[in-house]
């Protein structure tokens, strides 16, 4: 009998690499050269954003009058040092890994800038754990659309209801929904509450075993 495939596909900020608190220390020090203490209930709004929504979202709301590519330049150069140190895996990432590639198709589909993920992968070697890596960039549209995680179940030509996504933005979660897959939602970067529109919701990848992954695709 034919084997059905099966893929999960993971978000890379907050899911695969613990960048989150890198790219806020970033934004902070980017803010407070305009003078802009971002209120925490707004930090939601940018987690799970592409690039260029980012500051185009962030220079409206906080009426920044900077030319936008020197802004955005700006905002690269923090991001860049901050990245420059050590980016860490999520907690249970490599467990994770461990448990499903040899069972099945994995992924990786990120919101961020193909030269993001390109300087992420060249640090931390990503490309170890995932033979297949696209950026929003790639697709006709970004997250929170759902084509970057359509144009890789086409690739791996697995259907929807066969499709994982894990994800921990309210803007991921909506694209991962849209595709059609089953999703699974990463507590921390944004209140819970939001996060309850996903089948599952998580505090830590432990507990994603195969059992799991099963009964959430029978669901």
């Amino acid at each position: 009998m034919k084997r059905i495939k099966t893929a999960i596909l993971f978000d890379m900020d907050g899911v695969t690499i613990d960048t989150e608190p890198l790219y806020t220390k970033a934004e902070i020090k980017l803010f407070t050269e305009y003078g802009i203490e971002i209120p925490q209930e707004d930090w939601s709004l940018f987690r799970g954003s592409s690039e260029r929504d980012f500051y185009k979202l962030s220079m409206a709301r906080y009426n920044i009058k900077e030319d936008k590519d020197v802004f955005i330049k700006k905002g690269r150069q923090y991001v860049a040092k901050e990245f420059n140190g050590r980016i860490p895996f999520v907690p249970g990432f490599k467990s994770l890994h461990q448990r499903i590639n040899k069972d099945y198709l994995m992924g990786l589909v990120t919101a961020a800038p193909k030269h993001m993920l390109n300087k992420i992968n060249k640090l931390i070697h990503l490309d170890s754990y995932f033979k297949h890596m696209i950026s929003g960039e790639e697709a006709i549209r970004n997250k929170p659309f759902p084509d970057p995680y359509i144009k890789m179940m086409n690739y791996f030509n697995v259907a929807p209801n066969n499709t994982i996504i894990i994800e921990d933005s309210v803007k991921g979660i909506r694209a991962a929904l849209s595709a059609g897959a089953r999703v699974i939602a990463r507590r921390g970067s944004v209140p819970d509450s939001k996060l309850q529109i996903a089948h599952r919701v998580i505090s830590h990848l432990d507990e994603i075993t195969i059992d799991y992954i099963s009964e959430l695709l029978q669901s």
